[in-house]
């Protein structure tokens, strides 16, 4: 296995009498004995790490908040549009009494909001609750599905 010692590339000139240069700078392994070695950081190269720091101004998502879902009352003459069954279907009315009955299909995710997240997802796919809000604003809750 041969090893090779690592090189470096350094920046070189020659020096007038009064210590001023008059060539044009050169990039060598290492520097003639008739020339200096500059400083990458003496000519304006280098040194040191910079940042730049950009204002950013995050605009929250405007939220909305739903404080109940009607319950599904069983035997009602009436359905609410989006009554919550604990039975983990939606609230219809039954074809066979016409009244109301948790007997519809199981509700799609995030279609009872947050309040009540839960439902159908694709296969492979999970109904969940996330704060989709940026960092730095209140919490804004989605119902969603993910996978």
């Amino acid at each position: 296995m041969a090893v090779h010692a690592a090189r470096a590339a350094v920046l070189c000139a020659k020096p007038r009498k009064d210590g001023t240069f008059n060539s044009g700078v050169k990039i060598r392994e290492v520097c003639k004995p008739n020339e200096v070695q500059l400083d990458p950081a003496a000519v304006g190269f280098c040194c040191g790490a910079t940042s730049t720091t950009f204002p950013v101004t995050t605009t929250c998502p405007t939220t909305s908040t739903t404080t109940t879902l009607p319950m599904c009352t069983a035997g009602a003459a009436v359905c609410p549009g989006s009554g919550v069954c604990f039975n983990g279907h939606t609230c219809v009315v039954d074809s066979g009494t016409g009244t109301c009955g948790c007997t519809g299909p199981p509700p799609t995710c995030g279609e009872f909001g947050t309040l009540a997240c839960g439902g159908t997802c694709e296969t492979g796919s999970t109904c969940v609750l996330d704060n989709i809000a940026p960092p730095g604003c209140p919490v804004v809750q989605l119902c969603h599905c993910t996978p």
